[in-house]
């Protein structure tokens, strides 16, 4: 086996066992804080973050993946990129929390001007520690980002509880964010900072090729910001914070597989997909890979939640969040047509086509902009979560025809092909539980019939894939033995 693949093999078990317990750390925060918190406090949470994270994208600039692209990073070059990073998070921080005032007119809610100044914090936070997280994605060694990630989060989760349970309300959010954010970036200087120590240089010469790169970033990741978060801009302007709160809390739940899964994706592609940017049929093959490990990955998630909504979210989440339902169910379909756009970002990276992955996001700005405007103005937010699912097909179309076709060559039959699996064992798997909701919910209690929808659907899902997919048991089992051997 290559060095290169042991590597990608290593920083793939690592960064799934982040994201995995990561996954479980805020489902269980989710659970926790939807008991104590009201509706209200999420829906300030989420006014606050639609301007916190748009400015959180400019902080760096956009050259993290600059560096990790370009194999003639110096010494010097890091020092400058370091001091440049610092500067800018300083900079973006002090005009979000001067900048206040405004929000609260935007919104017309007096609430939201201590939140967003304190969050301004967490446009500074991550700087310190960023550039190292860099570094060790550049070598691939995920074990150091795996570890602190998890710390982090836990610490959130510790902060969120416990302010939620001290009355802290929409500051129990606010604390558990610049938590994990101190926590993360002080133990990635600690850990990196004897290994790339920056020294007190900065010159502009050495910022040359990593601001163009990063210029096509940084601009392509605020408008995926702003675009991420145009419904609760909307939906926050023309209706209250407590409608809000119901629309993201179903938004929170449904998009986090895939904003965990995305950065996993991302994070683990990128450096791979840059070494072999110059063999197209190793790019193809490695991305059409990717496509149907997420199509496996996502499928059985956002169906299962499509159909166990009813059940799941009284049961756990409480009956208060019983309005959030059907908008769950409408957005389980919006972020699995989602999950499989991810991939494209790491592939124009490794290329170098940051240009194109603007022009990109340009073309998804202005189908989803209007989009969700017209569905929220006319539908309310059942309207924004319906747009979202033609939004999110449109996007899918897009990404193929002018970003695909384009980097790797048509390979539309491949793509779909790649894509058809996961989605079809999910399908059988939802008729499987709605066959065994149909049977067993005048026998059991709601809550019995809950775990039971869930315990069937996940036996049905790996069934059908042992049925219809034996390879890819065989190559677990493999590798299984392989391991054991090497063990002994």
């Amino acid at each position: 086996m290559s060095s290169l693949k042991k590597k990608g093999i290593k920083a793939a078990k690592w960064s799934s066992l982040a994201t995995i317990i990561t996954i479980v750390i805020q489902l269980l925060q989710l659970v926790a804080l939807s008991r104590i918190l009201k509706p209200v406090d999420y829906g300030l949470m989420s006014m606050t973050m639609v301007v916190v994270a748009a400015a959180v994208n400019l902080t760096d600039a956009g050259i993290s993946n600059a560096i990790i692209h370009r194999q003639d990073v110096t010494k010097n070059h890091l020092s400058s990129l370091y001091i440049l990073n610092l500067a800018t998070g300083a900079f973006i921080a002090t005009v979000i929390f001067f900048s206040a005032p405004l929000v609260v007119w935007f919104y017309q809610e007096p609430e939201l001007l201590n939140p967003v100044r304190w969050m301004a914090l967490l446009c500074l936070l991550p700087a310190f520690g960023q550039q190292f997280e860099v570094m060790f994605r550049k070598e691939l060694k995920f074990d150091n980002i795996a570890k602190i990630q998890i710390v982090a989060y836990f610490v959130g989760f510790v902060l969120a509880v416990g302010g939620a349970l001290a009355g802290f309300g929409v500051y129990a959010l606010v604390l558990s964010n610049l938590g994990n954010a101190f926590v993360k970036s002080m133990l990635l200087l600690i850990q990196g900072w004897r290994k790339w120590t920056p020294a007190l240089h900065f010159a502009r010469k050495d910022l040359k090729g990593y601001l163009s790169f990063g210029a096509y970033q940084m601009s392509s990741n605020v408008i995926q910001s702003l675009m991420s978060n145009i419904d609760y801009i909307i939906i926050g302007r023309l209706y209250s914070a407590q409608t809000l709160g119901y629309y993201s809390f179903a938004f929170q739940l449904c998009t986090m597989p895939v904003l965990k899964l995305a950065p996993l994706i991302n994070t683990v592609s990128l450096p791979l997909y840059a070494k072999m940017q110059d063999n197209l049929e190793r790019l193809r093959a490695g991305y059409i890979k990717t496509v149907n490990l997420v199509s496996y990955l996502n499928a059985p998630i956002y169906m299962g939640l499509l159909v166990t909504a009813p059940m799941l979210v009284p049961f756990i989440f409480g009956d208060k969040w019983e309005p959030s339902i059907i908008l769950i169910q409408i957005l389980s379909v919006a972020m699995l047509l989602r999950s499989l756009t991810v991939p494209i970002q790491p592939l124009l990276q490794a290329k170098g086509r940051m240009d194109m992955y603007f022009r990109y996001t340009l073309m998804g700005m202005s189908v989803q902009v209007p989009g969700l405007a017209i569905g929220t103005y006319f539908g309310g937010i059942m309207g924004t979560c319906i747009a979202y699912v033609l939004i999110q097909f449109t996007v899918l179309v897009i990404q193929y025809q002018y970003a695909m076709r384009r980097t790797i060559g048509p390979c539309l039959r491949e793509y779909m092909r790649s894509m058809a699996p996961g989605l079809l064992y999910g399908l059988i798997m939802v008729v499987g539980v709605v066959l065994i909701n149909y049977l067993s919910v005048a026998v059991f209690s709601q809550q019995a019939n809950f775990i039971i929808q869930v315990a069937v659907g996940a036996l049905i899902y790996v069934a059908v894939i042992f049925l219809f997919n034996k390879d890819l048991f065989q190559s677990v089992k493999n590798r299984l033995i392989s391991k054991t051997k090497l063990a002994k």
